[in-house]
């Protein structure tokens, strides 16, 4: 019998993390090529949510305290998409750093979730890309995840599961970005005690994502005008025009990140959130054995950079 239903065993979420990634890059990848957007649905809803659910019952923990199944204030809820707005430009700014290295070495590849070109595409993309999305990744990483490696501490906690988070994309060029959002939805999610605060967050940023790409689409920028699109279109620019672009992404970045960081001192903390806070230094060493499964898929990673750069 499992003494504390509340935290999963870091072990466990490394190898259940492990055993979803292979998963992810075998049948998801499969049924993505299919169809990309039954592919992602297949991926959210059968590779994530349900072996989250399921794993999680079967070993008899709870999932109200695991997943932070509590309700959240409507000035919550108000003050977190906006603050995922102005987010935005930040995590753009961490993957454009990405994308300089890359450029080098000529290997940026177009964005492979399609830009909605109409508005029942758009319906469609925000179903599948962004709510689809927002609820099955945050149960298993700000969920599952999170709530295991806080056995070493709430910083640890957040950082892990964010980490984790980018690399589940198995994209470098998409790696520092989601790392950087895996922190913000992670610190969110914390100070909340809720969730459905980083299910929000997480919908928020894939919807701004959606429409921000349609309404580029449809002004018809020039890649070769706005370096910032032509790497998205997977274009190469010579280093001096992307550093140029860095600037400028860098400079918006750093006034969105001022902003961000008032609005989180504005979001109210969840009801039990001073009781966690009392046992937030707390940490539990945990054997060397339990990151075997990371190291795994950390090979896998770098295997698939390999193949990314050799095709």
């Amino acid at each position: 019998m499992i003494r504390d239903n509340s935290k999963p065993s870091i072990l466990e979420a490394n190898s259940f993390y492990l055993f979803i990634g292979i998963i992810l890059l075998t049948l998801g990848s499969y049924a993505q090529i299919k169809g990309i957007y039954t592919g992602l649905l297949i991926t959210e809803y059968i590779i994530i949510l349900a072996p989250t659910i399921f794993f999680l019952k079967m070993r008899g923990y709870s999932l109200k305290k695991v997943l932070r199944l509590n309700k959240i204030s409507l000035k919550q809820a108000l003050i977190i998409p906006i603050i995922v707005v102005f987010s935005y430009p930040i995590g753009v700014f961490f993957n454009y750093l990405m994308m300089i290295i890359l450029n080098l070495f000529g290997k940026i590849n177009p964005n492979p979730i399609p830009i909605p070109e109409n508005g029942q595409e758009m319906i469609i993309g925000l179903i599948v890309v962004a709510l689809s999305a927002g609820i099955c990744e945050e149960i298993m990483f700000r969920g599952f995840i999170m709530k295991a490696y806080e056995k070493k501490g709430i910083k640890a906690g957040i950082m892990y599961s964010a980490l984790l988070f980018g690399v589940f994309h198995f994209n470098i060029q998409n790696l520092l970005g989601p790392m950087f959002l895996g922190v913000l939805f992670g610190y969110i999610v914390y100070r909340t005690d809720s969730i459905f605060s980083s299910m929000i967050a997480h919908t928020t940023n894939n919807a701004f994502a959606l429409i921000l790409g349609m309404l580029i689409t449809k002004i018809n920028i020039d890649p070769e005008m706005a370096a910032d699109v032509a790497v998205a279109s997977g274009a190469i620019l010579d280093t001096a025009t992307m550093i140029i672009g860095a600037i400028g992404i860098g400079f918006i970045a750093v006034v969105c990140g001022v902003i961000v960081y008032f609005l989180l001192r504005l979001l109210p903390k969840g009801e039990n959130i001073q009781q966690e806070d009392t046992n937030a230094s707390f940490q539990e060493n945990v054997s060397i054995v339990s990151f075997i499964p990371l190291f795994i898929v950390f090979l896998i990673f770098i295997y698939t950079i390999y193949v990314a750069f050799t095709m």
